[in-house]
């Protein structure tokens, strides 16, 4: 006859058998698969059972528990999970890629089973987080970013706090772009026309506004003989190379990732990176995110002919150039004001992408900024997304908005563009107001 009892004292009771007993099978990844008939034979011999539970899913939630990562397991791999947010031990929310959240109702059972939890995850990336350093953040394999905090900076209470972000190569195209909403078919083809005659441009936002994927979708249109050169630091979010249906490469990519090391001398940084970009003949030079010292040189290469792409953490126009230069500024002892023409010279095309209250991803602003012969910096609104209704009805936010283009881009621009061998027709297309 079954012994009914719940699943922590159970879970409590299993782990002093197996630690007294089989140590190994929970220290050692090798022996954890020998975990599972440990665990069948130990719900025999006792006859322990939980109620509402079979045996065999008792037996996988409690390997769950001791060799994976207990509720938060299924959504590791999930192709459509973008983010796992653990608010606190008993407030986890899901975040997809299609933009839906979801506070799971299932949770961790104490807050120093969250704590054991996150700190097993942290485990995987050679990083660890304990009282000393009560903060922490790594990569794991699959692609995935992980930020911890514990008490002291959260409070005890919580147990932990931690963002699981799952850094997907993007399959976004431009089709996509344009059927979501979050951007005009002509605003799409301006930013591809753009990069493929050497204008150099940034996308600013917050985290999770979809700038990786926007300017991913944008580098696919580049030619196939064109030269790309992607810098990117822990994971890499940028997918560009084209395969045939033989499985053949038929463009011309050279993806690199910035790595970090225990030893500060074998650092590879983006900023070395960046460097050693210019040696490689690239067409176009890709940083996945300036964040450090490497935005003064991502600002020299395109000051030097280079095309280059980037993200920022910024909002739109001027504020996007005023972080570049604050970035810069790590690097150079230069006069700010200096900076800011120089990196508005280097970016003269800022994107603003952004996360609506509805989860809907827009692209709010395209600018142009142009820098005139005395060193004033003029910036035109060449596309902006208007919202026209925002309500919360039912519990959920109603938007409603349109596109519009406000002004066409500046002379020096249409210049710019002729000079690297833009067709007369295709320009003519964004001299005539109209955002669709």
């Amino acid at each position: 006859m079954d012994r009914i009892i719940e699943f922590v004292p159970l879970l409590t009771l299993i782990q002093e058998h197996i630690s007294k007993n089989y140590a190994a099978a929970l220290t050692d990844e090798d022996k954890q698969k020998q975990l599972i008939p440990i665990i069948n034979k130990f719900l025999y011999d006792t006859g322990y059972s939980v109620r509402g539970m079979s045996k065999d899913d008792l037996a996988k939630k409690l390997y769950s528990e001791m060799a994976e990562y207990s509720v938060i397991t299924p959504f590791l791999n999930r192709d459509d999970v973008e983010e796992i947010n653990v608010n606190a031990w008993n407030n986890i929310v899901i975040t997809y890629t299609d933009g839906r959240m979801e506070h799971l109702s299932e949770h961790f059972y104490s807050p120093q089973n969250a704590e054991d939890i996150i700190k097993r995850l942290l485990h995987l990336s050679g990083e660890i987080i304990d009282a000393a350093k009560p903060h922490a953040q790594g990569h794991l394999p699959g692609n995935t970013r992980i930020t911890a905090m514990i008490p002291p900076v959260v409070d005890k209470k919580i147990g932990v706090c931690a963002s699981i972000r799952r850094l997907h190569p993007s399959s976004v195209t431009r089709e996509k772009i344009i059927a979501q909403g979050t951007a005009t078919e002509k605003m799409v083809m301006f930013l591809e026309t753009c990069l493929r005659y050497g204008v150099a441009m940034v996308v600013a936002g917050v985290t999770s506004s979809g700038k990786t994927t926007v300017l991913n979708a944008l580098l696919n249109s580049i030619p196939n003989d064109k030269r790309i050169y992607t810098i990117e630091t822990g994971a890499r979010e940028l997918s560009l190379v084209k395969t045939d249906e033989n499985g053949n490469v038929v463009n011309n990519v050279v993806h690199t990732l910035a790595r970090h090391s225990d030893n500060e001398a074998y650092d590879v940084t983006q900023e070395k990176l960046v460097e050693l970009s210019l040696r490689f003949d690239p067409d176009l030079i890709v940083v996945g995110e300036m964040r450090d010292r490497e935005a003064a040189d991502t600002v020299e290469a395109s000051l030097t002919g280079h095309t280059v792409a980037s993200t920022v953490h910024a909002t739109a126009g001027p504020l996007a150039h005023n972080r570049i230069a604050l970035l810069c500024k790590r690097k150079q002892d230069v006069d700010l004001n200096t900076l800011l023409i120089q990196t508005a010279q280097a970016f003269p095309i800022v994107v603003y992408a952004h996360k609506l209250e509805d989860n809907s991803r827009r692209l709010m602003d395209i600018s142009e900024c142009e820098v005139t012969a005395d060193g004033k910096r003029i910036y035109h609104c060449l596309y902006r997304y208007c919202i026209t209704k925002n309500e919360l009805h039912n519990g959920r936010y109603v938007i409603e908005g349109h596109f519009e283009q406000p002004e066409i881009m500046s002379e020096a621009l249409q210049r710019k563009l002729m000079q690297y061998g833009i067709p007369q027709d295709k320009l003519q297309i964004f001299l005539e107001k109209g955002a669709d």
